[in-house]
């Protein structure tokens, strides 16, 4: 069956705009995770070539203190008489590197996720697991071709005029496509798209006041994917299988744009890809030294491997992640 193209979503009347539901099955929870077959994924390893590993996750303790009031990191050392110790950790999944599950954010309006999901699934009294991350973790996790696109570094060489870490620049799929063009990388079907922004590039140059403030006062304002039917298009007709970036959330905020300015519908990006789509989005990834990596190899794609927490019913995760080239 031949993919539907992003000019014929949604696939149902009465469905959300620009969903997929029903792509895969009425009761499929891997959304375009699907798109990775055995065969995406074995001609994905022959991207490993040199055995270079490099970590995607930040630490869990990245922020100084996270944004929107989310508890910070909580490790204990736990000792025993012996000379022995186990730890426990408790933790918010969005306030590092993370992957955004499927029941993360819905359709507003509709007050759907994907497949139609409600609230009251996931949250209510006789709620259960669908769509729970550990979905992907029963799947194999999520494995494939990573290629990264290095916003951060062509936009500084192109001197690009508005360009800057900590605003809301907006990063269009226009950009997305030069960026390829200039690092000699062709997009193909089931590939994990990384976008390097460049925030946590800006992020780490501020001082230990200037992070707390920006908790405070600034965590409404980041850079990121522009939120238009352009980038959804893009991202649709590409045919990727995930989406992330170094950025709090993937699209910049604030996000809103009017129709007429090539909005989506007063949609986020976030309610399309997640509850659309079923399309796993990652934040706050660690891509420093994978854009230095990619650099110093001359190239940007590379296989990456990624094995979200095994928690039943999850909403999100750290994503356990490394590209290998």
């Amino acid at each position: 069956m031949a993919r539907p193209s992003f000019d014929q979503l949604p696939l149902n009347e009465g469905d959300p705009p620009f969903s997929a539901w029903g792509l895969y099955g009425k009761d499929d929870e891997l959304g375009t995770l699907n798109l990775l077959t055995p065969e995406i994924v074995a001609e994905a390893a022959k991207e490993i070539k040199t055995g270079t590993r490099v970590g995607l996750d930040l630490p869990l303790n990245y922020l100084k203190r996270p944004s929107h009031n989310r508890q910070a990191l909580k490790h204990t050392i736990i000792k025993y008489p012996r000379p022995n110790h186990d730890d426990s950790i408790e933790l918010n999944t969005q306030v590092s590197s993370q992957w955004d599950g499927l029941r993360h954010v819905a359709f507003q309006k509709e007050r759907l996720f994907y497949q139609g999901v409600t609230v009251e699934e996931i949250s209510g009294p006789d709620a259960g697991p669908r769509l729970g991350i550990h979905a992907w973790c029963d799947n194999g996790g999520i494995a494939g071709r990573g290629v990264l696109l290095d916003y951060c570094r062509w936009a500084e060489a192109q001197q690009l005029p508005g360009y800057d870490h900590m605003s809301n620049h907006k990063i269009t799929a226009k950009n997305l496509e030069a960026v390829a063009k200039a690092q000699n990388v062709t997009l193909k079907k089931g590939d994990i798209l990384l976008v390097r922004s460049g925030f946590t590039k800006g992020y780490s140059q501020l001082s230990d006041d200037e992070k707390i403030a920006w908790s405070h006062i600034k965590a409404t304002t980041w850079i990121g994917l522009e939120t238009s039917i352009h980038t959804a298009r893009w991202l649709w007709d590409t045919g990727f299988a995930a989406v992330g970036g170094d950025q709090p959330g993937l699209e910049s905020f604030p996000i809103w744009q009017k129709p007429e300015e090539g909005g989506l519908e007063n949609l986020a990006l976030h309610e399309v890809l997640l509850s659309g789509w079923g399309m796993p989005i990652g934040e706050f990834f660690n891509l420093e030294k994978l854009s230095e990596e990619c650099e110093k190899q001359g190239r940007y794609s590379f296989f990456i491997a990624s094995m979200p927490l095994n928690v039943p019913g999850g909403v999100g995760s750290p994503p356990n992640a490394m590209a290998i080239f």
